[in-house]
């Protein structure tokens, strides 16, 4: 080989070397970083903070996201907050949650570009103390628990320019703040509203400040505070609604969540019932079943709505409604205060003279199309008259298709199946077992890009019932609601036996033919194993099954026995406390060490539980009716112990 094709070569080969081992040395480096995390405990946000404690909460979940960016590890230290802040700044761990920016903290903290998230600060009171109103001036004279962080300057400075003149108590920890006031040992505390769960006995009275808070970083960690800034951007740049999603993942449970504004509060005082209007047939969302009454995740959603409020002097009655159009008459004629399930968009909800909740489920739309008739140039879509949300759905993301009423979701599928129509629309929670339906084999359907809202209506105007309703929805969340809905979709579809076999003819009688020979195959087998059995254990029975038949033995046979089965333990099965006396009496005679059992259950966890070779027969009536002589003996013989599943088993008539 020429020196000019050998050097070609060995320049190649250094070249392939250090693609392949640079990335991973990269990656191995930074994987290797393990980094010090100050982990105090604190309701919703980071809780779990001490070792082995299953960690979850806001913070928790954003430091896995960054170390999906870094490459970190993460080494936990615990303490209270004021011990895990006074640990960043020795340094003795490199990042720390939660910390509001402050000109102080900026000389011995290092802060990243981006904020972590935002904080509401509002001061709670007991719900029973009527002394205090959301009238600052009765916070005069009262005692106020507050976290010895940067909240305590917010709220000093809050009371001093409203010339307050309250008792504020510094805590060290979350923990020790939150159980004095549950212990009515402080009057109010000034709390993290998005960081404090809810509690049945405190009230939000107002909110007295805002911050964004950071990741602080040990100031002498500017390698860390540099990974961190790039981790952010990318995440920010990649998913820029995270810190969104995490706060309604979590904070739905805050106490805040349940801090009613006046208008919901004026509702709840107007109103002790509660009249809901729902869609005939539409399913999983809402239906009348047979006996007349409402069915389907309507019933199920409104009272949890109210219920996780705390609202519950509430009576809900439903009225239902085969037309859409006619329910949203209904809600503005004030016949119902509220629809479910509404759609369709603002715009339309707007025509319809309807606020739009919070959507309680939502759902991608499947397009129904058969393949037979694919190669029509005029798209025409088979709509059910009495579902306006389907029609708002097909208007927005087609609006130049040719649209075809019919009056039922049933119709449209067949005019579908027919080449009447090129396509329809089903809800996503609907698709799969409405199509399971016999008929409709040749239709098929892929999934559409634009997700289509399911809402409660209610009249515009009607503000407190709308906000109410909206922060039951943002508490339940939507996994919580998605699980009432699948109670239901097994009612979409009447799929009978006769269906599936029609379907599945030849496959049916291949795996009827199967099972037959397999049962065959094992009553023969099972048969052959306990003739194998009995004759085994014959001659070892026989004396003992003699004696049992014809209840003497001869003095001598009584002398033989005793020679041969003196010391062999018997466990008898016996309920009766005569039977018991007199079978242990003869048996003793003969020489048999005895015990009783009243029950096959009994006789079983006495076998389980004595040391193998402890007892040498059983003898039990096998037509027990509590726990079965037979289910016992079954047992008996799948013990792991070999000599304890070998027993010998004298199965007895109850006349004995």
């Amino acid at each position: 080989m020429k020196k000019s094709s050998k050097k070609a070569l060995l320049i190649f080969m250094i070249l392939i070397l250090a693609v392949i081992s640079f990335p991973s040395n990269s990656r191995a480096a930074s994987k290797s970083k393990t980094v010090k995390v100050g982990y105090y405990n604190n309701e919703i946000f980071q809780e779990g903070a001490s070792e082995g404690a299953e960690k979850k909460g806001y913070a928790y979940e954003y430091y896995r996201k960054l170390s999906e960016y870094t490459g970190w590890d993460y080494e936990y230290v615990y303490g209270s907050f004021k011990d895990i802040y006074q640990m960043l700044l020795d340094g003795k761990v490199d990042l720390v949650a939660g910390l509001a920016y402050t000109e102080e903290r900026s000389t011995i903290i290092a802060y990243p570009d981006k904020a972590m998230g935002f904080e509401t600060y509002g001061i709670v009171k007991h719900e029973s103390d009527s002394s205090i109103t959301a009238d600052i001036r009765t916070l005069n004279g009262k005692s106020i628990g507050v976290l010895d962080s940067a909240i305590y300057n917010t709220l000093k400075k809050y009371l001093d320019d409203n010339r307050i003149d309250a008792k504020i108590i510094k805590y060290p920890s979350y923990d020790e703040l939150l159980t004095d006031f549950d212990h009515k040992k402080i009057d109010l505390f000034a709390s993290e509203n998005d960081g404090t769960y809810a509690r049945n006995h405190a009230e939000v009275l107002f909110v007295f400040g805002e911050v964004d808070y950071y990741l602080g970083v040990n100031i002498k960690r500017p390698d860390i505070l540099e990974e961190l800034n790039v981790a952010q951007s990318q995440l920010f740049s990649e998913e820029p609604n995270y810190t969104s999603s995490l706060r309604a993942k979590y904070y739905s449970e805050s106490i805040y969540s349940r801090a009613f504004t006046d208008s919901e509060k004026e509702w709840i005082k107007d109103h002790t019932t509660l009249t809901v209007g729902y869609l005939d047939n539409y399913l999983p969302y809402s239906d009348t079943s047979k006996d007349g009454s409402v069915t389907g995740m309507v019933k199920d959603v409104v009272p949890a709505v109210f219920s996780t409020l705390k609202v519950n002097n509430i009576e809900i009655s439903y009225v239902p409604y085969e037309n859409y159009n006619e329910m949203m008459t209904a809600i503005n004629n004030n016949e119902v205060d509220m629809a479910f399930p509404v759609g369709g968009g603002l715009f339309y909800s707007e025509e319809d003279g309807i606020y739009l909740s919070n959507a309680v489920l939502s759902s991608f739309p499947d397009l129904i199309y058969n393949k037979k008739y694919m190669g029509s140039s005029n798209s025409v879509f088979a709509i059910n008259e009495n579902n306006k949300m389907q029609y708002y759905y097909i208007k927005s993301h087609f609006p130049t298709a040719t649209i075809a009423t019919y009056p039922s979701i049933d119709d449209c599928l067949k005019a579908v199946v027919n080449g009447e129509a090129q396509f329809t629309t089903l809800n996503g929670l609907r698709t799969s077992d409405m199509l399971k339906n016999n008929g409709y084999d040749s239709l098929s359907f892929r999934q559409l890009t634009d997700v289509d809202d399911r809402c409660f209506g209610i009249k515009i105007g009607n503000e407190g019932l709308l906000k109410l309703v909206n922060r039951g929805i943002n508490i339940l969340g939507t996994k919580y609601v998605s699980n009432y809905a699948y109670n239901y979709t097994s009612d979409l579809y009447s799929y009978t036996i006769l269906d599936m076999i029609k379907e599945n003819i030849f496959g049916f009688i291949a795996c009827i033919v199967i099972i037959i020979g397999f049962v065959i195959y094992f009553v023969i087998r099972y048969i052959c194993s306990i003739k194998k059995k009995i004759e085994e254990k014959e001659s070892e029975k026989k004396d003992l099954v003699d004696f049992y038949e014809s209840k003497m033995l001869e003095d001598k046979e009584k002398e033989i026995d005793a020679v041969n089965f003196k010391g062999q333990r018997i466990l008898i099965v016996e309920d009766n406390s005569t039977n018991q006396a007199i079978t242990s009496k003869v048996l003793k005679k003969i020489g048999f060490e005895i015990q009783i059992a009243v029950s096959p259950q009994e006789a079983y966890e006495k076998i389980k539980a004595a040391p193998a070779g402890y007892f040498n027969v059983l003898l039990m009536d096998v037509n027990s009716p509590e726990f079965g002589g037979k289910e016992a003996a079954r047992k008996i013989r799948s013990l792991s112990d070999p000599k304890k599943a070998e027993i010998s088993i004298v199965a007895l008539d109850a006349v004995l």
